[in-house]
């Protein structure tokens, strides 16, 4: 009888320790749905830079607090002033223009085309002009040979100049990207939203380029790819995270709960940690 009690004993502590093990394995262990959590990194810290530094149209925070504006009169598009004489001074208008880049080959030309509409405040501190509040949507279209790509972006931010320089500014606020790309001949397409609560974010602009050197953003984002062959099939995702922005162009973006990577804002190249 001791001897029968002694092996139950043994076999309860096995079972248990390995109830254990596997509970703690189920815990740790990402979930695999197929992700390429790596490229959908990249996409969603690139998507975030781009939006912020006129990629997509709309406002340009590289060009600081004098010209804020994705320029472009050589082809028709938006012409501001510098900074603004009076304190408050709004712009609230619209602008459409286009840009064609003629192909080398006999494939076709690629057309990009921008439109929108934006409400854009100047603020002032002790009577100087010191930053401004946005709040623009922007349309973009970029199409060629077999493919079409389009984004309709909202950023509704305050920027705020950290020195006397104009050249260091601070972000708060929200961007919400939604982005379509349709492949025509190969029938398939995706579709790709995102929004950004920006809290604190530190932006030097010495170079001429926007560097994002401090502060976090809280994303959500939504996945939908499209396959039309050999039958119609949605594959749909949801997801959220996490970026801390480094400097020198890097960020560290977690997508919850363990899928962490630096990204190079720049390159979209993104490593995981």
């Amino acid at each position: 009888m001791k001897l029968k009690l002694t092996y139950t004993f043994f076999v309860l502590c096995a079972a248990v320790f390995f109830y254990s093990s596997c509970k703690k394995a189920a815990v740790n262990t990402p979930k695999t749905d197929g992700t390429d959590y790596k490229a959908l990194s990249s996409q969603v810290a690139t998507t975030f830079y781009k939006s912020i530094t006129g990629k997509y149209g709309a406002i340009d925070v590289s060009k600081g607090i004098s010209s804020p504006f994705k320029t472009n009169a050589s082809h028709g598009g938006l012409t501001t002033y510098s900074v603004a004489p009076l304190c408050g001074f709004v712009i609230d208008t619209s602008y459409s223009y286009q840009e064609v880049f003629k192909a080398s080959n006999p494939i076709g030309d690629t057309i990009k085309d921008y439109s929108g509409n934006f409400h854009f405040v100047y603020t002032c501190d002790a009577g100087v002009v010191n930053g401004y509040k946005v709040n623009t949507k922007a349309f973009y279209q970029e199409k060629s040979y077999g493919y079409v790509f389009n984004d309709t972006l909202s950023q509704n931010y305050t920027v705020k100049a950290l020195d006397e320089t104009y050249k260091l500014v601070s972000m708060d606020g929200s961007i919400a990207a939604d982005q379509r790309q349709n492949f025509i001949f190969d029938e398939y397409g995706n579709l790709f939203t995102s929004t950004y609560t920006l809290t604190g974010l530190k932006v030097k602009i010495t170079s001429g380029i926007a560097d994002v050197i401090a502060g976090t953003a809280t994303f959500h984002i939504k996945t939908v790819q499209i396959t039309q062959l050999p039958r119609q099939y949605w594959k749909h995702f949801e997801y959220d995270g996490t970026i801390v922005y480094l400097g020198d162009h890097k960020a560290k973006l977690t997508i919850n709960p363990v899928h962490v990577y630096i990204v190079d804002l720049l390159t979209g190249v993104a490593t995981p940690v």
